[in-house]
């Protein structure tokens, strides 16, 4: 797993991979309110400003802490997904640190219009899944929009999510309704065309992955999606109401990043991790998670089969448990010609390193059996110990931290299938998918922690659409920064055009980067695309040229009458459904500019 995917600890995250210590001596409980406000600044710098005055690991700066309640900093202590940290805090120390960074307000609730009557969903979805499809090749056909009226979108409606500072699970869409996860882990049902609210559903933790709706179930119309602390859900799709739900952790730092997919009614789950971050704590016994895929019943959630990425750790004479880590943080792609499921993985965590970390890999979808294996980058070992004064669980090889977080893309170009891939290194690939050969290889951008190619392509299997970051932090990055967006051949790899975009001001900072880590979006003519500077850009295909852009970094009336504003798109990318481009805005990682809106445009003068 990644230091950028590794981000995505923070459901609710607030202190980030930095444990408090027992404090000495317990404060006189009369304590006058400025002896609060230094012990709580003192408990701040102490324990938490390391990580959070840099954003290491993913933790989200401070300014975006400061955002939230103090019953939301002292929930996520005390039962959230920091209570591991919080339990080292005595109860008087969580209410001064809570207190000293939150703000007064009361936790919002969801207020809006209730729409009237029941939802009900029929017919094909007019977006669907992580990838709109099986082959995860973010390629819609069916929309109303073209180069030609792209430029007459506008804000149609603007959904805030309360208590929160990102906003990163991609919609599904029908006719009636948008699906959407959040922070909180509240799941919305909202009426396409008014933003009113059909019905919600509260899991356990955040949803940060894109639902899957199958509205063929046996048992009706369903929506599938995963939460944070690695649970599996199945909902009603009309109601909201809990089918069923499982859990496919089997390590306390277990997560689910990417989205399920769905097909011959199972469900594939990918596995990740935060351990990646519990390897900064120099006290931490790194490190035992294995990454993988599993299985499930799609009518019950039960168990079929469950595939690793590593074997079961070692311990090693140097003090590290080997091989671990290789997580699977992106979408699985379905081939049901061939029976196969294929995957990318991330780095190693602890040295050596195995032979299916920074890989493509294709497994038998009956039994979960690996059939071939594209090892990318060899010897790949890292975790956030590395860089950081705490550096004893650092592996040896202190990176590249080349993953594959992009979903393997199934196109056919001509008569030929073509696995196409896009590693955090700049790199894309042309895989055979029957052997695991490589076809073409191309560098794109210089790589780095941060991507490279981050979270998704996008192709018609003629051309490959490819978003570049590129933004600083790695020893291994190769040439100048290129960040943009990028064309190429699918069945030659040759390159067709370049659009690399310029920072918007001189000085270094994410309101200023223009580079796209989030996956882009395809239509017949036209390639959506959000920047880490909060731009929805809308690039011609043919030669790159911006037909259509705004700027989702500011404030948004919304129809739920929360206080909301857009920021960095990053994650999770636009989703195109009919007349309309809906996006999620705001992500509170790495220094990014934290946000909690849900956007959907519509072309101006479309039937109301």
């Amino acid at each position: 797993m990644s230091l950028r995917f590794a981000g995505a600890l923070a459901a609710s995250l607030l202190i980030v991979g930095c444990a408090p210590s027992e404090s000495e001596t317990k404060p006189d409980a009369a304590s006058s309110l400025s002896g609060q406000a230094e012990l709580g600044e003192s408990l701040y710098l102490t324990h938490c400003s390391s990580c959070h005055d840099n954003a290491t690991g993913g933790a989200p700066v401070r300014a975006a802490i400061e955002k939230r309640s103090a019953a939301y900093i002292k929930q996520a202590l005390t039962t959230g997904v920091m209570k591991a940290q919080g339990s080292a805090l005595n109860p008087y120390e969580i209410a001064i640190l809570a207190d000293h960074l939150g703000t007064d307000a009361p936790p919002q609730v969801v207020a809006g219009k209730r729409c009237e009557g029941r939802l009900a969903v029929s017919g094909a979805p007019l977006w669907n899944r992580w990838g709109n499809g099986l082959s995860n090749a973010r390629y819609q056909r069916q929309t109303v929009i073209t180069p030609a009226n792209v430029g007459r979108l506008e804000l149609a409606w603007a959904f805030g999510f309360p208590e929160a500072q990102r906003a990163r699970s991609q919609p599904a869409v029908t006719e009636k309704a948008v699906f959407t996860g959040s922070q909180s882990g509240r799941v919305y049902a909202l009426d396409r065309m008014t933003g009113c609210i059909w019905w919600t559903f509260d899991a356990k933790a955040e949803v940060r992955n894109a639902p899957v709706l199958d509205v063929d179930a046996a048992a009706g119309p369903t929506l599938y999606f995963g939460d944070f602390d690695a649970r599996v859900y199945a909902v009603d799709a009309e109601t909201g109401k809990l089918r069923w739900t499982t859990t496919v952790r089997d390590h306390p730092d277990g997560t689910i990043t990417g989205s399920l997919a769905l097909h011959g009614g199972r469900l594939f789950v990918p596995m990740s991790s935060t351990e990646v971050l519990s390897a900064f704590n120099e006290d931490y016994e790194c490190c035992t998670f294995r990454g993988g895929v599993t299985a499930l019943d799609a009518s019950n959630g039960s168990r079929v089969w469950r595939w690793y990425s590593v074997d079961k750790p070692v311990r090693h004479k140097g003090g590290e448990n080997a091989p671990s880590g290789a997580p699977v943080w992106g979408t699985p792609t379905v081939d049901p010609a061939r029976g196969l499921l294929y995957v990318g993985t991330g780095e190693n965590y602890s040295s050596p390193a195995n032979d299916q970390s920074d890989a493509i890999i294709a497994i038998e979808l009956a039994t979960g059996r690996r059939k071939w294996v594209m090892q990318a980058t060899a010897g790949d070992a890292w975790n956030a110990a590395c860089g950081t004064k705490q550096s004893a669980n650092c592996p040896a090889e202190d990176g590249p931290d080349f993953d594959f977080g992009a979903p393997p893309m199934l196109v056919k170009a001509g008569a030929r299938d073509i696995l196409l891939a896009g590693q955090k290194s700049g790199e894309i690939f042309a895989i055979d998918p029957d052997r695991g050969s490589v076809l073409w290889r191309q560098r794109v951008g210089r790589g780095g922690f941060n991507g490279g190619i981050h979270w998704g392509m996008a192709s018609d299997g003629t051309t490959l659409f490819v978003p570049i970051a590129d933004t600083p932090g790695s020893r291994f990055a190769k040439g100048d920064p290129r960040p943009g967006i990028h064309a190429f051949d699918v069945a030659t790899g040759r390159p067709l055009w370049s659009r690399i975009e310029k920072l918007r001001c001189p000085e270094f900072s994410f309101a200023c980067i223009t580079a796209l880590s989030a996956p882009v979006t395809l239509i017949p003519g036209v390639v959506f695309g959000g920047g880490h500077d909060g731009r929805l850009v809308a690039y011609a295909a043919k030669d790159g040229a911006v037909l259509w852009k705004t700027d989702t970094n500011r404030a948004f009336a919304t129809v739920n009458g929360v206080e909301a504003k857009g920021g960095t798109i990053d994650g999770q990318g636009p989703v195109v459904a009919g007349d309309m481009v809906i996006v999620n805005s705001g992500y509170d990682k790495f220094g990014e500019i934290a946000g909690n809106v849900l956007l959907v445009y519509r072309l101006k003068g479309a039937d109301r």
